[in-house]
């Protein structure tokens, strides 16, 4: 599981992710000095994505901005979320498109 994350992590672009099944990690790229930005997004987003199946909506992407750096969530699979650590000055869209390339990589191996 672990060289798909390696795939969506791309300078510039997604500095590290990790994979969730409901409030369980799988599989992360997050190294040890950004383990409490991990956290966080672990935290929040499994929240809000419960949250947001319950209401039976169709919302499957979420972002949260930390200092200098923002989350990005995104459901990869009822039950599994992806989340993103990039830089704040970084486009959302492009953090998007690019979870959407390699969405089908992180779906085949769930």
């Amino acid at each position: 599981m672990i060289e798909s994350l390696v795939s969506v992590d791309e300078p510039g672009v997604i500095e590290s992710s990790c994979l969730l099944r409901g409030s369980e990690v799988l599989s992360s790229t997050f190294p040890a000095d950004k383990r409490n930005h991990e956290t966080v997004g672990r935290k929040a987003f499994s929240y809000i994505f419960t949250y947001v199946s319950k209401l039976r909506s169709k919302h499957d992407e979420a972002h949260l901005e930390i200092g200098d750096k923002r989350l990005s969530g995104f459901v990869i699979q009822p039950d599994m979320v992806l989340i993103c650590l990039s830089d704040k000055s970084c486009s959302v869209v492009k953090v998007r498109n690019h979870v959407n390339e390699v969405r089908m990589n992180l779906q085949s191996e769930a």
